[in-house]
């Protein structure tokens, strides 16, 4: 085949610009001519034209020479030979281990970037986005968290009428010194561990074990308004929404574009993630006033966090595990108390309910 003899015309070319696809031919002359028709779309000089990686029985090509994504597909066994016979750099093994160089490196970069970005980045923007996520919308993350505390608990609620009644009761009138406005849910699981924590919108939710040992209502009452100091400051759909910022750009990391796993791995995650140590600070903060409001004390929520620092074995989801205890936190609680002038929290007849309230369910006391 002789200079500006045509070869087949089972090729395909993308011109690296647009999108579009072009069927043309190729004449072979003192470079590859690239034709559709009488019009020539590019000449690559052979010693630019490398090599790609295509489909089952297509010949994939680039020029050094073209925009970065250019390329011919190419079918014709017999244009395949002659570009073979005329490449003679096509299978530059130096080139492809560059270029594989550098899509490694570039990954690096992009992994490193993601990670950098979801340790430091998404937790300094979830303090600014959650106040300007509107109230039902934290309601429906709730929602979505609750659904997964279940699948971590099974069903396991302690329901008990007389219970629950009691304990909605100290929770109403903690919410209502707190000047707690928004909706309200108390659910008490069974567990072996001692923890409580909230959830986005408004649900609390306390473990059996923590009931167990409390000592007396004032202890169990300031772990309660603890909880409901982190509902005040939406501290829950700040840790969802940081949480779940990590856990998407993971996911992308990982390959799930759909970041469909975030969710689920954010609602298990709040049982257990800690806060930061000012919302810990604040949240105990806003249980002192609670208390002093109602003229209890607020020194029994530190001695019973104490009482449970000195246990071992607590487990996984720990009360102090997932509220870091500082000595900074158990000074202040100390410092600003106020004598007790108050009445009770609950009476003795409403604290042996909430006491009582998880018998039969598996084997609670």
């Amino acid at each position: 085949m002789g200079p500006g003899e045509p070869a087949a015309e089972d090729v395909r070319y993308f011109d690296g610009e647009s999108s579009a696809r072009h069927e043309v031919a190729l004449r072979f002359s003192q470079a590859l001519e690239i034709r559709r028709g009488e019009a020539m779309l590019a000449a690559w000089p052979y010693p630019s034209i490398r090599r790609m990686d295509g489909g089952p029985g297509v010949m994939r090509l680039k020029s050094l020479a073209a925009p970065e994504l250019a390329r011919l597909d190419i079918r014709d066994e017999t244009t395949k030979a002659l570009l073979e016979a005329r490449g003679p750099l096509l299978d530059d093994q130096q080139l492809r281990r560059r270029d594989l160089t550098r899509i490694v490196l570039w990954s690096l970069a992009a992994a490193c970037s993601i990670v950098l970005l979801a340790i430091f980045g998404v937790p300094l923007l979830a303090n600014r986005i959650a106040p300007l996520v509107p109230p039902s919308l934290e309601a429906r993350l709730g929602e979505a968290a609750a659904k997964e505390v279940a699948v971590v608990f099974g069903d396991k609620v302690c329901n008990s009428a007389e219970g629950h009644a009691a304990l909605n009761d100290l929770a109403v009138k903690l919410a209502g010194a707190g000047g707690l406005k928004a909706p309200l849910t108390v659910t008490v699981l069974h567990s072996k561990t001692p923890n409580a924590f909230a959830l986005p919108g408004g649900s609390v939710y306390v473990l059996s074990a923590l009931i167990d040992k409390a000592a007396d209502p004032d202890e169990l009452g300031g772990v309660l308004a603890h909880e409901l100091g982190h509902v005040a400051h939406r501290d829950g759909l700040r840790l969802m929404i940081s949480n779940g910022g990590t856990a998407f750009l993971f996911s992308l990391l990982m390959g799930d574009v759909t970041g469909a796993g975030a969710v689920i791995f954010t609602s298990r995650t709040l049982v257990t993630s800690a806060n930061t140590r000012e919302a810990e600070a604040n949240a105990d903060a806003f249980a002192a006033t609670v208390l002093h409001r109602l003229g209890r004390s607020s020194a029994p929520l530190g001695t019973f966090l104490v009482r449970l620092t000195g246990q071992q074995n607590l487990g996984a989801l720990s009360l102090l595990q997932s509220h870091p205890l500082s000595q900074e936190r158990l000074e202040a609680l100390k410092r600003d108390d106020v004598a007790e002038t108050g009445l009770p929290l609950v009476d003795s007849a409403s604290w042996r309910a909430i006491k009582a309230m998880c018998a039969g369910v598996d084997g609670g006391s």
